[in-house]
C-alpha cells in the first residue's frame, strides 16, 4: 500500500503530495509504456474536440472543488494500467 503524504495550504486545502521514490519510480513507468503507446497509436484530434475536452476537464475540477465529485487517486491509475496490461 502507498504511503502518500499531503502538502497543505493555511486552509487545509491539499497542494502537493510526497511519495516514496520507489513508489514514483512505478509511476513513472508506467507513464512511460503509456507514452510510447500513444505514440503508436496516438489520435489526431480537430481544434473543436481539443477545446471541447478542456472545457469538461475544467468543469470536473469544477464539481471536485464543490464537492460534488472525487477524482482518481493515483493508487485507482496504477491499478487500471496494471489491468489493461501496462505494468
Amino acid at each position: 500500500m502507498t504511503s502518500l503524504q499531503y502538502i497543505t495550504d493555511k486552509r487545509g486545502r491539499k497542494k502537493a503530495v510526497i511519495i516514496p521514490i520507489k513508489e514514483w519510480e512505478k509511476y513513472q513507468k508506467a507513464l512511460d509504456l503509456l507514452e510510447e503507446k500513444q505514440e503508436l497509436e496516438a489520435p489526431i484530434f480537430t481544434k473543436d474536440e481539443i477545446i471541447t475536452n478542456i472545457k469538461e476537464a475544467v468543469e470536473e475540477v469544477k464539481l471536485y472543488r464543490q464537492g460534488k465529485i472525487e477524482l482518481q487517486t493515483a493508487e485507482d491509475f496504477l491499478a487500471e494500467l496494471k489491468q489493461e496490461g501496462y505494468l
